[in-house]
């Protein structure tokens, strides 16, 4: 049977307090930042027909989404897309279940941390500027890796 790899952020639609801490951290840091753009990636590895119920699926598990303060998008792919890197832990297997237990077709399920920061124009910031706020801030290497768009991994 066919597996696909389907990814999912879910971000805060009140204001997140980890966003707004690694911005002034940034800043402090002397990044000229406009804001900063974080989620939580869940990405599974789902059996062909399950892929398509799976967005409603995790809509009902309580520990990964809260529809009073979360939103819910499928990602186009299981990569970051331009302008943003995912942070995950070195070690990172997948586990087959999540929250009340295993979802059907789901053999693996992983969490990531997006991360996009922007400039004070509001647009996306140079791959450069990405690049030494994963090396001074967002990723610790002791234990995490930075996973980028196209060929930028760290």
């Amino acid at each position: 049977m066919e597996v696909l790899e389907k990814a999912f952020a879910v971000a805060l639609t009140i204001p997140d307090n980890e966003a707004f801490t690694a911005l002034e951290t940034l800043r402090r840091l002397g990044f000229v930042l406009g804001g900063v753009r974080r989620a939580d990636i869940w990405s599974f590895e789902v059996d062909a027909p399950a892929a398509a119920a799976l967005a409603d699926t995790i809509a009902t598990i309580e520990t990964l989404f809260n529809p009073n303060k979360h939103e819910i998008a499928e990602r186009p792919g299981a990569r970051p897309q331009a302008g943003e890197v995912w942070i995950a832990p070195f070690d990172d297997p997948g586990v087959g279940s999540i929250g009340r237990g295993s979802i059907p077709g789901v053999h693996a399920v992983r969490r990531r941390v997006a991360w996009q920061l922007l400039d004070e124009s509001g647009s996306i910031v140079a791959p450069n500027v990405l690049e030494r706020a994963v090396e001074t801030f967002l990723c610790n290497p002791a234990f995490q890796k930075a996973i980028g768009c196209g060929s930028m991994n760290w």
